[in-house]
């Protein structure tokens, strides 16, 4: 499978807009998915999630591509995602490191793509935080895709449903089959399940939506949101029913994307000076300015006790803004060679994924 930037020289600005043979759909697993007949968009690249294959079972029905980047759902699943890769009716999977090692011989095909393995050579794919739906947009648009739609993709979640237990960490895991009003079908969750909080910190996966709109806009990637009452409100949003037949007028964006960057994936050497400073003060402003207010209260109650002379004042100023001086270069350093630390451990990790991948699929091809 070729990952490359789309290319896309029209300009942006139609009407109206309709699907085409350069369209895919991301479907999200939220209850407004409910109200879409999944075999009508057959015609189209579609890319499904997660649990959804209980459905698409009791339909007889496939998407064109699957994803799931969630490595405590993968292996959840394991089994029933081996049986799809199985049955031959997806053309590709994007699935976790962890998953595709487990899968073993299942997944030495090239249909079975390594997200942990791709993501270190398409930058697309490297944005943070990682969520299926995020991207899975991201997945279709670094195919070639230039014009996606989201459907079932809701952002309002009951953070922990009725009949889950709490495990490790921000585990959860179904134990009693009850009413769960994430999913756009009534079992989408069964006992066993194993997944994580949806959001373990406020608004991840909205969030994921907002980086991923800016990066498919500076790709020139439009994405259109097919549920106007989706909390994710960085898409212009589409009627689905127009979309698909002779064009829909887009109902502009509510959040401007422009707003929204992944500053991981900038690399720390092309940042600006200022660029730099916001970044440290980001980390570190916090203490940086514990420590001035600290210092100038000693300093004050220092004077108001003692009443130094002029030039011991000055002494003890220069002294203070010295101190100052060595703290925030002390801190900065600090920052500089972490956040390079960092980058360097995320490209090392990204090369044994790749590494490990060509591994996986010379073994496969050996064993022919």
């Amino acid at each position: 499978m070729t990952y490359h930037r789309p290319m896309n020289d029209a300009a942006k600005s139609p009407s109206s807009v309709r699907a085409d043979a350069e369209t895919a759909f991301v479907l999200g697993n939220g209850p407004s998915l409910g109200n879409v007949s999944l075999p009508s968009l057959s015609p189209y690249a579609t890319i499904g999630m997660n649990a959804a294959y209980r459905y698409w079972r009791q339909i007889d029905w496939r998407p064109r591509f699957y994803a799931c980047v969630d490595v405590v759902v993968g292996m959840s699943h394991k089994d029933e995602i081996a049986a799809l890769i199985d049955e031959g009716r997806i053309e590709a999977f994007l699935l976790r490191g962890n998953l595709v090692e487990a899968l073993g011989r299942t997944a030495g095909t090239q249909r079975v793509v390594n997200f942990d393995a791709v993501r270190a050579t398409c930058p697309i794919l490297s944005m943070n935080p990682a969520t299926t739906g995020s991207h899975a947009a991201l997945w279709a648009a670094s195919m070639g895709f230039n014009k996606i739609c989201v459907l079932g993709v809701d952002g309002r979640y009951k953070e922990i449903v009725d009949g889950a237990k709490r495990g490790d960490g921000i585990e959860l895991e179904i134990v009693e089959a009850r009413e769960n009003p994430n999913y756009f079908f009534s079992d989408y969750q069964q006992p066993g399940d194993r997944y994580n909080v949806p959001n373990p910190r406020p608004d991840l996966h909205i969030n994921a939506w907002r980086r991923a709109a800016a990066l498919l806009e500076r790709d020139d990637v439009e994405i259109y949101n097919g549920n106007s009452e989706s909390a994710v409100r960085c898409l212009p949003f589409v009627d689905l029913s127009a979309f698909l037949g002779t064009g829909a007028e887009p109902a502009p964006a509510e959040e401007p994307v422009g707003e929204f960057k992944d500053e991981r994936n900038v690399a720390y050497a092309s940042m600006g000076a200022r660029d730099r400073v916001k970044a440290f003060l980001s980390a570190y402003g916090v203490p940086f300015g514990a420590l001035t207010i600290a210092i100038g209260a000693i300093l004050a109650l220092w004077v108001n006790l003692t009443a130094p002379s002029p030039a011991l004042l000055s002494v003890a100023l220069a002294g203070a803004g010295a101190a100052l001086v060595f703290a925030f270069g002390t801190l900065y350093t600090r920052f500089a060679i972490l956040r390079q630390m960092s980058r360097q451990d995320d490209e090392l990790s990204g090369l044994r994924a790749r590494i490990a991948d060509l591994e996986r699929l010379s073994r496969r091809h050996i064993g022919r």
